[in-house]
């Protein structure tokens, strides 16, 4: 594991470099989760071939420092990743953003083209509005979601981890270090995301891929949401799709095979034109 002073906030960041031979993939996790919790197992499949890794906890996560200067906007998290990169000498890199790490994503490759070649988003926000979570995170005063309502949530989540619930053991674990005040703040930012965002992710011009759990496609769920844009509006700006089978949101934990089945395809995607083609639906 590796750090940045961050001398702007005065924190640390910390991030896990894996060696490889291969292209540089950098990944960027979910709202407050440790980047090994979300992506460990990604770099290290079988199927994956080796590949240089770099493993991002934002701040206010996972090992990283919580800073009460940090705004905890999506596009600071998206400055600071760039420092992280032109720290490490890294350019024109495949980005991976599952949920909020893909809205980070996106704004990296908007600030910074110069280190996005491939952009991979596995259900990040696009639209303002935010998912159930943030929105209800969002909805309370900061004083009273530090206060009251954290607490109260880690609570509720260690009773039905206890039940057998599998996520909730992984949200009750990576939230024991999650700073509160920074999954407020991350909240809000989603919440209130610039609605210009979405066509600016449109008018990228290097392949870009979407990832949907396939229970999370609107004809599944019923419903088009901030972090699943309908499909066909995606196809019609160059955006591949990909979907992950008998998934819902949290991808490559519901279906790991199938997760990294997707992500090989899009990391295939040639670097030097937008790509048209609809990503083919992976196999179990």
């Amino acid at each position: 594991m590796k750090s940045l002073y961050l001398s702007e906030w005065n924190a640390f960041i910390r991030y896990c470099d894996i060696p490889g031979d291969g292209e540089t993939v950098v990944y960027l996790p979910a709202l407050n989760c440790p980047a090994v919790a979300n992506f460990l197992a990604v770099v290290t499949h079988p199927e994956m071939l080796p590949h240089h890794a770099l493993l991002i906890d934002f701040l206010g996560s996972g090992f990283s420092d919580h800073s009460e200067k940090f705004s905890y906007s999506m596009e600071d998290h998206a400055k600071v990743v760039a420092e992280i990169l032109d720290q490490e000498k890294i350019k024109a890199a495949t980005v991976v953003g599952h949920s909020m790490g893909g809205t980070v994503a996106i704004m990296l490759a908007l600030s910074r083209p110069d280190l996005v070649s491939n952009l991979i988003v596995g259900e990040g926000n696009v639209t303002p509005g935010g998912g159930a979570a943030t929105r209800d995170i969002a909805s309370h005063t900061l004083v009273e979601y530090v206060r009251e309502i954290f607490p109260q949530t880690r609570k509720d989540l260690f009773q039905a981890a206890t039940d057998g619930d599998s996520i909730a053991s992984l949200l009750s674990g990576m939230w024991l270090t999650a700073s509160a005040s920074s999954l407020h703040g991350n909240s809000r930012s989603l919440v209130n995301l610039d609605p210009s965002l979405k066509a600016k992710f449109f008018n990228l011009s290097i392949p870009r891929t979407f990832i949907y759990g396939e229970k999370s496609l609107p004809e599944n769920s019923g419903e088009v949401g901030p972090d699943a844009p309908e499909p066909s509006e995606l196809k019609s700006h160059g955006i591949n799709i990909g979907v992950v089978p008998n998934a819902g949101h949290v991808q490559m934990l519901e279906n790991l095979d199938g997760f990294v089945s997707v992500l090989i395809q899009a990391m295939k995607l040639p670097h030097n034109k937008r790509m048209q083609s609809d990503a083919s639906t992976p196999r179990r």
